[in-house]
């Protein structure tokens, strides 16, 4: 008796890579978008000190003053660049996980399709072995002709 194939294996193994493929894209773009939060946080905690610095700094250490003023200003573009690249990556996130939520769809409707393949598979093999059964106990049991 030969074990169940299923007709369409390589479509499922095809669409369980998909959804592999955009895991680890979701992956990538959660891990970027971390590390833009970390950079974040760590413009804003340079920005407060230097703010600090700048306030510390006698009015009289012009030339101090404004280097620290353009740095200031310098990690104040820094920071807005990092919440307009934060945000881009969240749209992106939210598209991948669009995208995951389809491809886990279009996976789980092809296994599915393949559990009721083989329950259709069991039914017929059930069958099979019934109509053997009967056969053989029709032909042992045959009646008697005189």
């Amino acid at each position: 008796m030969a074990g169940f194939k299923f007709a369409l294996e390589k479509v499922l193994q095809y669409k369980e890579q998909l959804e592999k493929e955009v895991k680890s894209k979701l992956a990538n773009l959660n891990a970027q978008k971390e590390r833009l939060q970390e950079r974040h946080a760590s413009l804003k905690k340079d920005e407060l000190f230097q703010e600090q610095k700048l306030g510390q700094t006698p009015v009289t250490e012009m030339g101090e003053r404004w280097l620290i003023d353009n740095y200031i200003k310098a990690l104040r573009q820094d920071i807005q660049q990092t919440q307009k690249n934060i945000a881009m990556l969240d749209r992106q996130i939210e598209q991948t996980r669009l995208e995951l939520a389809q491809k886990a769809k279009d996976k789980k409707v092809m296994e599915k399709l393949k559990e009721k393949h083989f329950e259709r598979y069991k039914k017929e093999e059930q069958l099979k072995e019934q109509r053997n059964l009967d056969e053989i106990a029709s032909i042992r049991f045959k009646a008697q002709t005189y």
